[in-house]
């Protein structure tokens, strides 16, 4: 049967509502450029506003991260989820305390893990599959809360996918960045960008075939020029960052890593002004025994160089 332009549209747009990448957020990164940058990155971003300031927060802090997660959920760009501080305690002794030894009691910046747990209540209307992942302003940030969590088994293999791309500027505004987000063709190029990494790239792991491997570097070089080049599109100032997607390995890959080594070696020195690709090893707070992997994380590095 013949399928129109824009009948291949509406299939595209009906799938991407169906299966989405979402960001979630301690309560503080509202105060940082991560904010923004992760606009371009996820389908929604998560947002946890408590009713009440904690710690250093104001009251006209709060209001306007309201007005403007408002302004973004209202475009489909984030939900926003009304914290509460007894409830984040009482998940951290219900849920994260089963898995985990913890060092450390202390950590509002640990409500990223409790959001990423909760996107399954929140899912809109329409939305059939989420991947959500906990979003870091810097490397230091992922290591500092992942050194707090001892795996109660042993630590995994993490895969850092590392991407020099454009990102909003921090004064950026929303209106532009919600007007890009709404482009066909940024719709388009994000989304074969976020199904190489999360559904091809755990294939080209375990994949034998140097062909295919390399097959598959050229696909995503060219994914990656694309997406760049309708970031660049967009109405507002930007700026450069690497940008790292982190896979968690479960034991049905690392079984075999031998194999998932040749793919690293292949990837990792195509392109180092790009992108690279490596391994390296990270306390694992869910159980991925049984699984091939998991999407564990995206880190945004403003000062970096691949």
């Amino acid at each position: 049967m013949f399928i129109n332009d824009e009948q291949n549209k509406n299939n595209l747009k009906t799938y991407i509502m169906a299966n989405e990448l979402w960001g979630t957020f301690s309560i503080y990164d509202h105060r940082d450029a991560i904010f923004r940058k992760s606009l371009i990155t996820f389908d929604r971003i998560v947002i946890p506003i408590p009713n009440k300031p904690i710690g250093n927060q104001t009251l006209e802090e709060l209001e306007q991260l309201y007005a403007d997660a408002s302004y973004l959920e209202k475009n489909d760009a984030a939900i926003i989820y009304n914290w509460n501080s007894d409830e984040f305690q009482d998940w951290q002794k219900d849920v994260l305390r089963e898995a985990l030894s913890v060092k450390s009691t202390d950590s509002f910046y640990d409500s990223r893990l409790m959001l990423q747990e909760k996107t399954e209540d929140l899912k809109p209307q329409g939305v059939n599959e989420i991947t959500s992942l906990p979003v870091y302003g810097a490397k230091e940030e992922f290591l500092t809360t992942y050194s707090k969590l001892n795996h109660v088994t042993e630590e995994g293999v993490i895969i850092e996918l590392s991407q020099l791309i454009s990102i909003p500027d921090k004064n950026a505004p929303l209106e532009e960045i919600i007007a890009l987000r709404n482009s066909k063709s940024f719709i388009s190029a994000k989304e074969a960008f976020k199904e190489w990494q999360l559904k091809k790239m755990p294939e080209v792991l375990g994949e034998k075939s140097i062909k295919n491997i390399n097959l598959a570097k050229e696909e995503f070089e060219k994914m990656l020029h694309r997406y760049e080049e309708e970031i660049n599109n967009g109405k507002f100032k930007k700026s450069k960052a690497v940008v790292t997607s982190l896979l968690a390995l479960g034991s049905i890959i690392t079984a075999a890593f031998g194999e998932t080594q040749t793919a690293i070696a292949l990837i990792s020195g195509a392109a180092p002004n790009l992108f690279s690709l490596k391994e390296t090893t990270s306390p694992i707070w869910k159980d991925l025994r049984g699984k091939s992997y998991e999407a564990a994380g995206i880190i945004y590095e403003a000062n970096r160089k691949l």
